[in-house]
């Protein structure tokens, strides 16, 4: 009989989620220029350059959906020494990640009221609708603290060593194991 093991999502995707994901989020940041402040200069921005702009948050939102499986490859790693920092750690960033998702949702909603209403309306939709509650939106601290959690875990557990993640010490995950 053989024996198969499998340790979900697999090495490949973890470790595609660890390179590309900070790196989507970056070019993200990065590509919104002008638009970074509060809502209204970001339909502003929004309203003068939208293929910008919808790179610019497609491409962060695809970030954070892809460090998922790094975040499970970083607790599983984590979780040998360091049980307690892992599980929350883990479960703190994930809702994080899924907070953050669900505010891209929101953010994709505002530009394409710009395009059916104008600026002027999706300012004021977005200015009468700030703060309405969501679960999601409650678990918005979860996106900061989650990844505090997880990097003391992560430094108690010396999974990293200096090197940072690029070259890990025990490669049980990642392309070069």
């Amino acid at each position: 009989m053989t024996t198969v093991s499998f340790v979900f999502p697999g090495r490949w995707v973890e470790a595609a989620g660890l390179r590309l994901g900070p790196l989507l989020m970056l070019a993200g940041v990065l590509r919104r220029g002008d638009a970074d402040g509060f809502f209204p200069a970001q339909l502003a921005a929004f309203a003068t350059s939208p293929g910008r702009i919808s790179l610019s948050y497609s491409a962060f939102v695809a970030g954070n959906v892809l460090l998922w499986p790094a975040v499970i490859a970083l607790v599983r790693r984590v979780w040998v020494t360091q049980p307690r920092w892992a599980l929350w750690g883990g479960v703190l960033v994930l809702f994080g990640l899924f907070a953050r998702t669900f505010h891209a949702g929101v953010d994709h909603l505002a530009f394409q009221l710009v395009d059916v209403q104008g600026l002027r309306t999706a300012q004021q939709a977005v200015a009468a609708s700030y703060g309405a509650f969501h679960v999601f939106h409650a678990l918005a601290f979860a996106i900061f603290f989650g990844w505090i959690v997880l990097a003391v875990g992560t430094w108690r557990a010396r999974v990293l060593g200096i090197t940072g993640p690029w070259v890990p010490r025990r490669c049980s995950w990642g392309m070069a194991g």
